[in-house]
């Protein structure tokens, strides 16, 4: 039997396949991501981070949502590629990828200073200057993201993503009330970090402010390259373990909670298997179910209360639901046209099915105005042309 998580695994290795083939079949080496500097008070030093803009931006007036990547100048390719093949099969939306790069990853992923390593051993050098995760997220959310929010059309929706002591610092943005993220992926985390002190600020956080967000959390459970040292990984799994318990048992809902083990995968190894989990659990929402069988004011109700409100209700399957009605009861297809007219305003296709309802609905002068209106957005829909000189005529 070829379990799902071996299928999983083939493609996504198929898929980075297709990425870096098409790289070397082109003549010219091409950058989708552009690195940009940003001087930080906060930080007191410049850092840098790479932008990538979704492939529609320029040709649509849309807002996206945001996904920030730590560690950028490692994740930034492998997991672009990934996410861009992602967003083509429609399983997560377009999205405004920041990468930052690193000074000093111990220092800004790190809630506090701790002198000691995984194993128990010394570790004052290198974890000299650990504790400053609290001032790097300051830096993020009141610098960095100003700048994206600012530059870029972005909508409130936003994701952080990041690993080993990454995903520490996933899990302090997680338990902050002040953060504005909303979507957290954190990826075999350091949650042992300072004996478990993450789990222990779950225990004293406060359900309200997390309640409305999303995170997911994976495990690697192989570690053959530690064989001296299996039990202090065990430990860091106990560590997620607990922390997923105790979410659990504050009340959050178990829906907006995942944690994921890879059996077959190390530390080194999950991170591409965890950005693909990662990223359907956090967008697994994003089609309302029973989406046709729902009435407008529901769907409303939905996509405004969701992610943040950060998404409007897709314009295909609005459409679709109101041509359901459309030839047994025009009346009741109507609010789903006017639906998608208001949410996408620049869409030929919106106003050409509305003033298809108002036709079948006898409104003469509306249907012509709505023709119009299509028309004049896309010059080449003959349907709407057709339909506005069968109207005059009658």
């Amino acid at each position: 039997m070829i379990t799902k998580y071996k299928i999983t695994k083939v493609l996504i290795v198929f898929l980075m396949f297709l990425q870096y083939g098409a790289i070397a079949q082109t003549s010219i080496p091409y950058s989708i991501g552009k690195t940009y500097k940003i001087h930080s008070k906060i930080l007191n030093e410049e850092r840098r981070y790479i932008v990538e803009l979704p492939s529609s931006y320029k040709t649509s007036k849309k807002n996206y949502p945001i996904l920030v990547l730590l560690d950028g100048e490692m994740s930034y390719h492998s997991h672009s590629g990934i996410l861009n093949h992602m967003t083509q099969a429609g399983q997560i939306p377009e999205m405004i990828i920041i990468a930052i790069i690193n000074v000093d990853r111990v220092r800004d992923y790190t809630p506090t200073n701790y002198l000691t390593n995984l194993n128990g051993s010394s570790a004052v050098e290198n974890h000299k200057t650990s504790g400053g995760s609290n001032e790097f997220l300051q830096f993020i959310e009141e610098e960095l993201l100003l700048q994206i929010e600012k530059n870029y059309r972005t909508n409130s929706f936003k994701t952080l993503m990041g690993i080993s002591h990454g995903g520490l610092l996933v899990g302090s943005a997680f338990l902050s009330k002040e953060t504005s993220f909303n979507g957290f992926v954190s990826m075999d985390p350091s949650f042992w970090w300072d004996d478990q002190y993450i789990v222990k600020q779950l225990g004293k956080t406060d359900l309200n402010q997390i309640k409305d967000k999303r995170i997911y959390v994976s495990t690697a459970d192989k570690f053959e390259n530690f064989e001296r040292i299996p039990n202090v990984f065990t430990a860091n799994i106990n560590s997620h373990e607990l922390f997923n318990a105790n979410l659990k048992n504050k009340g959050f809902s178990p829906t907006k909670v995942e944690l994921e083990y890879f059996e077959e995968e190390n530390h080194w190894t999950v991170a591409l298997m965890s950005l693909y989990h990662g990223m359907q659990f956090i967008y697994k929402d994003l089609t309302m179910k029973n989406i046709s069988n729902s009435s407008v004011e529901d769907i409303v109700a939905y996509y405004e209360t969701n992610y943040n409100g950060g998404f409007l209700p897709p314009e295909n399957e609005v459409n679709t639901i109101g041509y359901q009605h459309l030839r047994n009861d025009p009346k009741k297809a109507l609010p789903y046209f006017k639906l998608n007219v208001n949410n996408y305003p620049t869409s030929s296709n919106a106003f050409d099915s509305l003033g298809e309802a108002y036709m079948l609905l006898g409104d003469k002068e509306k249907a012509i105005s709505s023709y119009k209106k299509s028309l004049e957005l896309d010059s080449s829909n003959e349907n709407a042309f057709k339909m506005i000189r069968k109207l005059q005529t009658k």
